[in-house]
């Protein structure tokens, strides 16, 4: 396979995965705004700036976050390169780039997705916007599962997919157990933002079919990072990833072929042997902060092993 293809394949999953966990967030957050009194609740959008990893690039463009300034930061704004509509347009280039190698209901699709945000403007319903970018997003990865060959083309998307979704689950995860468990001055109503938290990566109702109690931020946190069967967990992502990147280079159980399957292969074993009161020993934002690196560090080797340069995302 040409490298450009490949790389191609690894940025359409992860740009459209990043559109799509956007739009969750924007979602969720706007959702428990309008259900809950000024008085009983008091939402912050500053987190979802954080968890988008642009707050400079945000305070340079607006004197506060609000669900206003937050919404079309993140979902229109075209010098974010984060932003929903950015991502949603590079996903498309690649596409297009390489139309020859994928299906063409794909390109129907994604480029459908594509022209049907941009219509968008900042004062349309928030609900609905996200309501297209998730399930656009949902609708582009069954189609590609249904109508591309299985080969190295899909791992690529595969891994692309897995990497992206550990990596923001990582950032949610940190930003919000900060905000509400390590700084007690906030003023929050934990139990519907830890809700918040657990509808924006689609795991309430896992959450609540394994613990019937009130909602706990330990075990929020173990959901989310060390549950092996969950599609949003961390462990779950790492192993859809080492699997990808196996199946890309051939590679047996219990041996490597490069630093990215080396990385993968270390952080997923810490994962699967690894418990909770281990990640508190360590310090969860220290843990989830080294997680993070070694997500962008596993981006980079990938790109320097198949694309012939760095990655940066």
């Amino acid at each position: 396979m040409l490298s450009r293809i490949a790389d191609s394949m690894f940025w359409i999953a992860r740009y459209m995965e990043r559109a799509e966990e956007t739009a969750r967030i924007l979602d969720v957050n706007y959702h428990m705004f309008l259900d809950q009194s000024p008085q009983s609740y008091r939402l912050r959008w500053e987190p979802l700036v954080a968890i988008a990893g642009e707050q400079d690039r945000f305070s340079g463009a607006y004197a506060e976050a609000n669900a206003q300034t937050v919404f079309e930061f993140l979902a229109l704004r075209e010098d974010n390169p984060n932003s929903i509509t950015r991502c949603l347009e590079r996903a498309r280039e690649n596409a297009r780039t390489i139309r020859e190698r994928i299906s063409r209901e794909m390109w129907e699709d994604i480029n459908g997705l594509y022209h049907q945000v941009r219509s968008f403007g900042a004062d349309e319903e928030v609900h609905r916007f996200c309501n297209i970018v998730k399930f656009g997003s949902h609708r582009f990865r069954g189609v590609t599962d249904a109508t591309l060959t299985h080969d190295e083309s899909w791992q690529f998307l595969r891994t692309g997919w897995a990497l992206e979704r550990a990596e923001m689950t990582a950032r949610i995860v940190d930003v919000q157990y900060h905000r509400l468990v390590d700084r007690p001055d906030v003023d929050t109503d934990d139990h519907h933002q830890w809700m918040a938290v657990l509808k924006s990566v689609g795991a309430f109702e896992a959450y609540c079919r394994l613990h019937r109690s009130r909602i706990e931020p330990q075990a929020v946190a173990e959901l989310l990072i060390l549950h092996p069967d969950h599609p949003r967990s961390i462990r779950f992502n790492m192993t859809e990833l080492q699997g990808g990147l196996r199946a890309i280079s051939g590679t047996g159980v219990g041996a490597y072929a490069n630093e990215a399957e080396r990385l993968t292969g270390k952080l997923l074993e810490s994962l699967r042997y690894g418990r909770m009161s281990d990640v508190f020993g360590l310090g969860l934002h220290e843990y989830l902060t080294d997680l993070q690196k070694t997500c962008c560090e596993i981006g980079e080797q990938i790109g320097r092993t198949y694309f012939h340069y760095g990655v940066a995302g």
